[in-house]
C-alpha cells in the first residue's frame, strides 16, 4: 500500500514538474541565444528541487524509512523530471517547429532593424550582405538546437556520465539523451531552411525592383509637349475646366475614402437597371409594330382572293359568248 501511494506521489510530482518545464522550454527556445541552455537548465534545477521538496514531505507523511529507500525515491523523481524535460525539448524541436524558429530568426534580422521596425529597402542598401548575415545567424541556431548543454546546471555532476548511481538511478545513461537532432536530420533541415531563405530573399528583391520602377523623365516631358494644346483648351474653356475639376475632385474623394468598391458596385447596378429598362422599351416597341403589320397584310390577302375568283369565272363567260355567237349565225342562215 505504501509503495502504491509513493508511486502515485511520483506521478503527481512529475506532472507538476512537466507543466513548469514546458513554459520555461517554450520561452527559451522561441528566443534562442547564447544563454538558451543556461535558462533551460535553471528551469530543470528549480523543477527538480521543488519535486524533491514535495517528495520529502510525502515520505515524511508516509513514514518511509530513512536511508537507501528514500535515496532511491529521490533518484527516481530526478530521473522522471529529466525524462520529462527531454520529451518536452524533442516535442518543441520537431521538424516544422525547428524550421519555424529558423525562419523567425531570419526574418527578425533581415526584415526588421535593430529597433524592431520593418525595413524599407532602398536602391542604395546592400541587401545581399544583410541577407548573408541574417542567414548565417539563423543557420548557427541549428547546431545549438541539436544537443543539450547541461554544463550550466548546478545540481548535475560535472561529467554527466557519472550521474548514474549518484544523481540518477543505477543504469540510467543520461549522456545518450543529450542529442535532440541527429546530424543527418540536421543536414536535411538545413537544406529545407536554405530553400525557404532563398524564397524570402527573392521576395525582397522583387519588392525592391518594384519600388525602383518609375516613369522616365523624358516620357513625362514628351507627354507635356504632346498634350500642351489639350491642356490649354481645358484651362481656357470654362466648361471643360469645370468638368475636369469635378472629375478630379470625385476621383480624389473616392481614393481618399477608399470608396472604389462601393462606387463600382453602384455603377454596375445602374448599368444593369438601364439595360433592363432599354430591353423593356424594345419589347414594347416590337409589340406595337406587330398589329400594324398584321393589319396591312389583311387587305392584300382579300384582294388576292378576289382576283383568284375572277380568274376561275373567265372560262364560263367565254363559253356563254361562244353560244350566243353560234345562235346568231344560225338565225342569219334561216332568214337567208
Amino acid at each position: 500500500l505504501r509503495d502504491a501511494e509513493m508511486q502515485r506521489a511520483l506521478e503527481q510530482l512529475r506532472r507538476d514538474a512537466r507543466d513548469a518545464l514546458g513554459e520555461v522550454i517554450g520561452d527559451r527556445l522561441n528566443n534562442p541565444g547564447d544563454d538558451m541552455w543556461a535558462g533551460v537548465m535553471q528551469g530543470f534545477d528549480a523543477a527538480a528541487a521543488q519535486a524533491e521538496a514535495q517528495l520529502q514531505r510525502r515520505m515524511d507523511l508516509a513514514e518511509v524509512a530513512a536511508g537507501d529507500a528514500r535515496e532511491q525515491l529521490r533518484r527516481r523523481v530526478r530521473r522522471g523530471v529529466w525524462e520529462d524535460m527531454v520529451a518536452a525539448l524533442k516535442e518543441e524541436l520537431a521538424d516544422q517547429m525547428v524550421l519555424l524558429k529558423l525562419r523567425s530568426a531570419l526574418e527578425d534580422r533581415f526584415r526588421y532593424d535593430a529597433a524592431g521596425l520593418p525595413r524599407v529597402w532602398k536602391p542604395a542598401d546592400d541587401i545581399d550582405a544583410q541577407f548573408a548575415r541574417a542567414r548565417a545567424a539563423a543557420q548557427a541556431l541549428l547546431p545549438l538546437f541539436s544537443r543539450i548543454d547541461a554544463s550550466a546546471s548546478r545540481v548535475l555532476p560535472a561529467p554527466l556520465a557519472s550521474a548514474a548511481g549518484a544523481f540518477f538511478p543505477q543504469g540510467f545513461d543520461a549522456e545518450k539523451t543529450l542529442t535532440l537532432v541527429t546530424p543527418a536530420r540536421a543536414r536535411e533541415l538545413g537544406k529545407r531552411f536554405a530553400r525557404e531563405a532563398d524564397a524570402l530573399y527573392l521576395e525582397a528583391k522583387r519588392a525592391m525592383v518594384t519600388t525602383q520602377n518609375r516613369v522616365p523623365a523624358w516620357v513625362l516631358a514628351l507627354l507635356v509637349v504632346l498634350g500642351w494644346n489639350e491642356a490649354m483648351a481645358i484651362l481656357f474653356n470654362p466648361l471643360y475646366l469645370v468638368l475636369t475639376a469635378l472629375l478630379v475632385g470625385t476621383v480624389f474623394v473616392l481614393h481618399s475614402l477608399r470608396l472604389w468598391g462601393p462606387a463600382l458596385r453602384a455603377v454596375n447596378g445602374l448599368a444593369s437597371v438601364a439595360n433592363d429598362h432599354v430591353h423593356e422599351l424594345l419589347v414594347e416597341a416590337v409589340n406595337r409594330t406587330e398589329p400594324a403589320r398584321a393589319a396591312r397584310r389583311e387587305p392584300r390577302a382579300a384582294e388576292d382572293i378576289e382576283l383568284e375568283a375572277l380568274g376561275d369565272e373567265s372560262p364560263v363567260l367565254s363559253a356563254s359568248g361562244e353560244e350566243r355567237s353560234s345562235a346568231s349565225s344560225s338565225k342569219s342562215q334561216l332568214h337567208a
